[in-house]
């Protein structure tokens, strides 16, 4: 299990809630959920194929896939779980909105999101600001907990939160992803540099941001949000 799923998997007891898992995907974590016995999961997501998927492949009582827009639920929910998928919508904070009219009092709100308070968001966020390079696919907001805390004292919210995957923020797999993405990103962007350039760059990394890389609240790759009504 990827480690932001494993981190909301132990973040409350699921027993006995009703869930819904908004942007549910494939479906492992809704089908996790009700494993662990909650008393209702439903697992919702745009993608027709990837609905097609959950219902092939995971079956229990207890759990119900579906093709819908969110607006389509009239029901509410003890819990709401939307991993990775706030920083792929329009306006996040309507989103976190019409997820809160969801919630039953007392509710749990728990999302996912990349983090880029780290060297490696640093070093994307540097090329996205001052070249508007294409540093990811499908991302719309490059979101911090700066955001999410604002977002919360607007909703009246409490706010729980911490930052997952600490190697991929500053450690080797931030090499990694480094050496894989900055060649499609420069090309991609036509950035005015080379490959002899980037090798450089990332040996640079290796020597001064990996032995140096702290782990601390905001190091994390991943952010974990725990709203609470």
């Amino acid at each position: 299990m990827p480690p932001a799923k494993r981190e909301v998997f132990k973040e409350i007891s699921w027993a006995g809630k009703t869930v819904l898992d908004a942007g549910c995907g494939t479906g492992e974590m809704a089908y996790l959920i009700a494993k662990a016995g909650a008393k209702q999961v439903f697992g919702v997501d745009y993608s027709s194929a990837a609905i097609k998927v959950a219902k092939e492949n995971y079956n229990l009582p207890n759990l119900n896939y579906e093709c819908a827009d969110l607006s389509k639920f009239r029901s509410k929910f003890d819990v709401i779980v939307s991993l990775g998928t706030l920083e792929h919508q329009d306006d996040p904070l309507h989103t976190l909105k019409k997820l809160k009219e969801r919630l039953n009092p007392r509710g749990h709100l728990i999302l996912t999101c990349p983090n880029w308070t780290n060297p490696r968001g640093h070093i994307l966020m540097t090329l996205w600001f001052l070249f508007r390079a294409k540093i990811t696919l499908a991302d719309i907001h490059y979101l911090t907990p700066i955001e999410f805390k604002t977002w919360a004292r607007q909703l009246n919210l409490e706010l729980s939160w911490r930052t997952i995957d600490h190697d991929w923020g500053y450690g080797k797999k931030m090499i990694l992803d480094l050496e894989r993405r900055l060649p499609n990103i420069t090309r991609d962007s036509k950035l005015p540099t080379d490959g002899k350039k980037i090798k450089e760059f990332i040996a640079w990394a290796k020597k001064h941001i990996v032995p140096l890389g702290k782990r601390n609240e905001f190091s994390g790759a991943v952010g974990l949000y725990h709203f609470k009504k």
